[in-house]
C-alpha cells in the first residue's frame, strides 16, 4: 500500500517542522509538500494532489476556512484535516461546514493526530476528544448547536 501523501499548511515554520518530524517517522505517511499561507497551499494542492490536506485555520491570506471551501469547490472529494489551536467548537463547526472531515486541536496528544489522518483519508469524520466533548456539552446545554450564531 502506498503511503498517504500529506500537504502540511501552517504559517509557523517551527510548527511545520515539528509536525513534519512527527509524521516522517510514521510508516505509511509522507509529507509531500508544505505551505506557509493559504494562497501557497491552494496552489500546491492543485499542483501536487495530496491524499490529505492538513491545515491550520488561522492563516495569512484568505484564511483556513476559505481555503477549505476553495479546495472542496475544486475537488469535492478532497480530504481535509484541520489542526488548530482554537478549542472553541464553533471553529470545528465552521471547518466542517466548509468541507473539512477532521478537526484536531494542537493541545491534543500527537497520537490523536496520527489516528485522525487515516480516518480522514478513508473519508470518515474525526474530532479530537476535547472538541467532541465540547460539541456534546453544547448540545446538552442548549438542546441544539447554539454555535450557529457564533462567528470566527
Amino acid at each position: 500500500m502506498a503511503a498517504i501523501s500529506l500537504l502540511l499548511v501552517d504559517d509557523h515554520a517551527i510548527v511545520r517542522e515539528g509536525y513534519r518530524s512527527l509524521l516522517s517517522k510514521q510508516p505509511g505517511l509522507s509529507v509531500l509538500a508544505e505551505a506557509q499561507d493559504s494562497i501557497q497551499a491552494y496552489q500546491l494542492f492543485k499542483d501536487c494532489r495530496p491524499d490529505v490536506v492538513m491545515t491550520d485555520i488561522s492563516l495569512p491570506g484568505m484564511g483556513g476556512i476559505e481555503l477549505i471551501a476553495r479546495i472542496r469547490q475544486r475537488e469535492t472529494r478532497a480530504k481535509i484535516l484541520v489542526f488548530s489551536m482554537h478549542q472553541n467548537p464553533s471553529f470545528a463547526v465552521q471547518a466542517s461546514r466548509a468541507g473539512a472531515l477532521g478537526y484536531v486541536t494542537k493541545s491534543s496528544d500527537p497520537s490523536e493526530l496520527l489516528r485522525a489522518i487515516p480516518e480522514v483519508y478513508a473519508g470518515r469524520h474525526y474530532l479530537s476528544a476535547d472538541i467532541a466533548q465540547a460539541l456534546a456539552m453544547a448540545k446538552l446545554d442548549y438542546g441544539h448547536y447554539a454555535l450557529d450564531s457564533l462567528s470566527v
